[in-house]
């Protein structure tokens, strides 16, 4: 801490090098760890709950689901909702659903970078 005259200027010597959190990094942590767990949520529970193996009709293979539970989510989940939507299929302007979740998907990772480049 400095000094000018009589008056200390700066934090507290107990205080310096503390990144005390913002709001709108706090919004930003919210932001990421919901976007991280619903749709990890929404996956499961096709898995778990739906009789018909939706998710398995919508990929041919558990490999492709699993990867998609591990690295887009948003993407994942979208898909096997618009697989189910209306025709067992994505057609038409069911894709830019998918590609809405895609943006978030990347929206996410980018809001991660950010936040632990800050770190």
């Amino acid at each position: 801490m400095s000094t000018i005259g009589l008056m200390r200027v700066g934090p507290p010597e107990h205080l310096r090098g503390v990144h005390r959190l913002t709001l709108g990094e706090a919004m930003e942590w919210v932001f990421f760890m919901s976007s991280m767990f619903w749709p990890r949520l929404f996956i499961a529970g096709f898995f778990i709950f739906d009789h018909e193996l939706l998710l398995h009709r919508a990929f041919t293979s558990w490999v492709v689901p699993l990867l998609g539970f591990l690295l887009l989510p948003w993407t994942t989940f979208s898909y096997a909702w618009m697989w189910a939507n209306a025709s067992d299929g994505v057609i038409g302007r069911e894709w830019v659903v998918v590609a809405v979740a895609l943006f978030l998907d990347l929206v996410t990772y980018a809001v991660a970078h950010a936040l632990l480049r800050r770190r």
